[in-house]
């Protein structure tokens, strides 16, 4: 298996073509009490397909730290590295629902604001002008044949709807074909590329120590994948050894018995019964 390249990305770094594996260097603040903060140097490490952020690990450590680590991932990570399709599929999963976000964050915008209404003052102005650039902006990205079928606002809805439904087509497709986690060697932790808020939603999840969802993230996400498969596939596959193995994965990864159940939507009397018998 060939290895990737790694670049440091700094100011002068540009995407390049195909997968590859980037890093950064900084100060991860941690906020301690209301007027204290923890700063320790730390450091990112990006897996990248072109200019697409597919997934990052975050570390503590120095510079030299992050390049030597950063070498150490790229001799397991390549295009021919069984998780990678895997983490390729739910990255564009990620990627079209928060497309869909987007497009309904613009829509709520567009509907904010009705023709009946009148520019009285500054916030009057600002919440008009705001209406306008997002119904140009989804006059501009809904899809014209939707536009021609139906007016702005629903045509943007059905867009959403289409959207959401892709973003479960693809979660369904990763967990269906996921390498096997009993035969393949586990992943290092990546992390998806979530926005802030994302990232805190994910952290959420735990509210005792919630950096273990965060670490726990690939097998929580595909934990999810499972939840979302048709009812018939998913009793017809229950007890499997893939199953099993994700569930297993999830708890020495330390994700809490709790969001597993909610994620995968596996009993929890099942999730004891698979870590007694191990």
């Amino acid at each position: 298996m060939t290895s990737l390249d790694v670049q440091l990305r700094d100011n002068d770094y540009k995407p390049q073509d195909g997968l590859h594996i980037t890093y950064t260097t900084g100060v991860f603040t941690e906020t301690v009490d209301i007027d204290q903060w923890n700063q320790q140097a730390g450091y990112t490490i990006h897996l990248r397909n072109g200019g697409i952020l597919l997934a990052q690990v975050e570390l503590l450590g120095s510079p030299r730290d992050a390049r030597d680590t950063a070498d150490e991932i790229s001799l397991d990570t390549s295009a021919d590295w069984p998780w990678f399709t895997t983490l390729h599929t739910l990255s564009k999963a990620l990627r079209t629902d928060r497309l869909a976000s987007t497009f309904t964050g613009h829509l709520g915008r567009m509907k904010s604001w009705h023709d009946t209404y009148h520019v009285y003052d500054e916030q009057d102005q600002f919440a008009h002008d705001a209406a306008l650039a997002a119904k140009r902006l989804l006059a501009q990205h809904v899809p014209a044949d939707l536009q021609a079928e139906m007016p702005l606002a629903e045509a943007t809805e059905e867009h959403i709807r289409r959207l959401r439904a892709r973003a479960v087509e693809l979660r369904v497709t990763a967990v269906r074909e996921m390498p096997d986690p009993t035969v393949t060697p586990r992943p290092n932790r990546w992390i998806a590329a979530y926005t802030p808020q994302e990232a805190r939603r994910v952290k959420d999840e735990d509210r005792v120590d919630p950096l273990r969802p965060w670490l726990a993230d690939l097998p929580h996400r595909l934990l999810a994948c499972w939840g979302e498969l048709p009812e018939n596939e998913k009793r017809s596959r229950a007890g499997t050894s893939s199953r099993d193995a994700l569930l297993t994965w999830a708890t020495e990864w330390d994700l809490p018995k709790t969001t597993i159940q909610r994620a995968s939507g596996v009993a929890r009397t099942t999730i004891d019964r698979l870590l007694r018998n191990r």
